[in-house]
């Protein structure tokens, strides 16, 4: 019965720490009639100010811990939006307006001065507030989280009175990146201090909500975000040696590779096959990366993108034959080859063989129709390439045989 009532108990807490966030988010697009922006402003931060005294009187009067810890955590919720609406005050002075907002999105402060002077008592207020809450969920990491979570309000939503899309993908990038970065390294164990560190990441979310709603989105800007999201999960797949979770990141990076990759061939005029071959390329270099990194699923990542590759190869030399994409076939073709010799996998093996004899045999194609250097000279700088390859490898391996023939023969 005691547990019970103690989940019924953190039910409601976390139910009114719910309402009382929909409730000041609510000032981000409400619109009050015949009531002044600095009025209803100050309105949010009285109320927020609440919060630290009533968390004060659960847990110091009464004892009661965990409803000061929700309590303060609910206070970080608010502060992005206190920095929304600050954002607001300094675009309507410092900045342009933008015609397509709606008026109940628009915060305009009646002078420039009185933009900064809300920016600053309202930073003076929130910033020790801010300090104390980290105090609470994450003491030994107080410090560092607070000047992330003030650099972040203040880069991301406060202080740039810019509204383009370029703007809005140069402020999520280092935010989220950040916020990765101290998760990463603080670790968090227990779920306040989870809490605390995923509060690092409402600047973005807050600024990507506005970005959709209110103002023009590029490829670039969901690019980075999928980007974001990919290393997001990826290193909370390395933390927690948890290979489902490293895997689950294939799905956001392919993603973001391939919004980062049609706009750059828009800007280069690359044809569809160029983009086509140049996306399994920088798919490759990341999987690969990660592949590096990874300490559950390495083996997944070299696979994915070897299979990739093998793909945009193929499908590109059915619709536009071209050298770079045969000798991309090539060398795919023979990596599988390579890898299904050593290990005696014959499936493996015989896909090589097919993939590598097709390459070649376009390549050598094009060099004969087309009277042009590219086709024979890539043939021949390839098997340069390759001889010399091997050659190294041989090398490297003769020295490892000798150095354990040499370990073998020391007494031991």
């Amino acid at each position: 019965m005691e547990t019970r009532l103690q989940q019924l108990f953190q039910v409601l807490r976390w139910c009114g720490a719910t309402m009382i966030i929909a409730a000041a988010g609510t000032f981000l697009v409400q619109s009050w009639d015949q009531v002044a922006d600095v009025t209803r402003y100050l309105g949010l931060l009285g109320t927020t100010v609440l919060l630290p005294a009533l968390a004060y009187v659960c847990g110091i009067r009464w004892q009661e811990g965990r409803s000061a810890r929700v309590l303060m955590f609910t206070l970080l919720a608010l502060v992005p939006i206190h920095a929304g609406v600050l954002g607001g005050f300094v675009l309507s002075q410092f900045g342009s307006m933008s015609g397509t907002v709606a008026p109940v999105a628009q915060w305009i402060a009646p002078t420039p001065l009185a933009a900064l002077l809300l920016v600053g008592g309202a930073g003076t207020l929130l910033v020790p507030l801010m300090w104390a809450a980290f105090r609470v969920l994450a003491r030994p990491h107080a410090n560092a989280l607070t000047v992330a979570s003030v650099a972040a309000h203040g880069h991301g939503l406060l202080l740039i009175p810019d509204r383009s899309s370029l703007a809005a993908t140069l402020v999520v990038v280092p935010i989220l990146g950040v916020a990765i970065w101290l998760a990463a390294r603080v670790k968090p164990q227990t779920l306040e201090e989870r809490l605390a560190v995923t509060s690092l990441a409402a600047p973005a979310i807050v600024l990507i909500a506005r970005q959709v709603f209110f103002y023009d989105v590029s490829l670039v800007f969901w690019g980075a975000i999928l980007a974001a999201g990919a290393f997001a999960l990826f290193t909370l797949g390395r933390q927690r040696k948890d290979a489902t979770i490293e895997q689950g990141s294939v799905v956001p990076l392919l993603l973001a590779v391939g919004a980062f990759i049609e706009p750059v061939g828009d800007w280069a005029h690359l044809s569809l096959s160029s983009c086509w071959l140049l996306y399994g390329l920088v798919s490759a270099v990341m999987l690969l990366a990660f592949a590096w990194r990874s300490t559950a699923a390495k083996a997944f990542f070299v696979r994915t993108a070897v299979i990739l590759n093998a793909i945009t190869a193929t499908t590109t030399l059915l619709m536009d034959p071209r050298p770079w994409a045969a000798l991309q076939a090539i060398a795919v073709g023979l990596g599988l080859l390579s890898y299904g010799l050593v290990t005696n996998r014959r499936p493996v093996l015989y896909g090589g063989i097919a993939l590598a004899a097709f390459g070649f045999i376009i390549e050598v194609v094009h060099a004969i129709e087309v009277f042009h250097p590219s086709g024979w000279l890539a043939l021949a700088g390839f098997g340069f390439a390759l001889v010399g390859l091997t050659a190294w490898l041989e090398q490297r391996a003769r020295g490892a045989k000798v150095s354990r023939g040499v370990a073998q023969g020391l007494p031991q």
